[in-house]
């Protein structure tokens, strides 16, 4: 009975010590698959403006929760993160242009939880390429 006993609670503190990081970890696996769908559909929008020969827009919506691609009038797709989270750009207005050759202004857009910088997509300056850096 005494070994039935001491086995359960050490069953019981391991599963302690392990949901923690398990939750961890989700989180993490949360964020990277934010940003890297964010990194994707920027490496969609400089393609869409090299391909048709026309500047595409990526534009940060002031909630901080949306986004969209667009060229003129027309949205090309929207995207959204989680409700934890929110998007803030260095670009004016929230607006980061791919011109016709797919040069664009480079900048950084971060992914907040509340006043927390989580991670965040550096575009860079001309080439307009993407890449994603995440805080642990």
């Amino acid at each position: 009975m005494l070994e039935m006993a001491l086995t359960l609670a050490c069953i019981g503190l391991l599963a302690a010590l392990a949901f923690p990081a398990a939750a961890q970890i989700g989180e993490r696996v949360d964020r990277e698959m934010t940003l890297s769908r964010l990194q994707s559909d920027l490496r969609m929008a400089q393609r869409w403006a090299v391909s048709r020969e026309r500047e595409v827009v990526v534009q940060v919506m002031k909630d901080g929760r949306h986004y969209r691609i667009l060229s003129g009038s027309t949205v090309w797709r929207t995207g959204e993160v989680p409700r934890r989270y929110r998007l803030v750009s260095n670009y004016p207005g929230g607006r980061l242009e791919f011109h016709r050759s797919g040069q664009v202004r480079g900048g950084t857009i971060h992914l907040m939880e509340g006043n927390t910088v989580r991670g965040k997509v550096i575009v860079q300056v001309a080439s307009g390429r993407v890449r994603v850096e995440t805080v642990p």
